[in-house]
């Protein structure tokens, strides 16, 4: 488990540090994010960094968790966290705007893109 959460700490990283440029970038070109839900609030470039980062590596650690208990752990692993990224995908559009929730979509692909494969790499494929 120390393996894994040592590469879900890395990838989590990496992937905060490109969601706050890419942050930066739908700032630049779409103006402020913004979220509605409780209360209109401006979106900061620390936020998508923290909750990248630690949400990634507790999730991480969570899926892992439960993946090892299975016959086919890095199967198991990625199904879960694609499921569980696609299903995240839809809660931006109940609480934000379109071109936020899209913004907001896009940082949840490029963490996924990091940290899936990082921790997939961990796990054995057939117990």
């Amino acid at each position: 488990m120390q393996k894994i959460a040592k590469s879900a700490a890395i990838a989590a990283l990496l992937a905060a540090v490109v969601n706050t440029i890419v942050f930066f970038v739908a700032n630049a070109l779409t103006g402020a994010l913004m979220v509605n839900s409780p209360e209109e609030m401006t979106i900061t470039f620390f936020q998508p960094f923290v909750f990248t980062a630690l949400l990634g590596i507790l999730g991480s650690l969570i899926v892992s968790f439960i993946a090892q208990r299975t016959a086919s752990p890095k199967r198991t692993w990625v199904l879960i966290a694609i499921i569980g990224v696609v299903l995240y995908g839809i809660a931006p559009f109940a609480s934000a705007g379109v071109t936020t929730a899209i913004w907001f979509n896009v940082m949840h692909a490029v963490a996924a893109l990091f940290i899936i494969p990082a921790v997939a790499k961990e796990l054995p494929e057939i117990k």
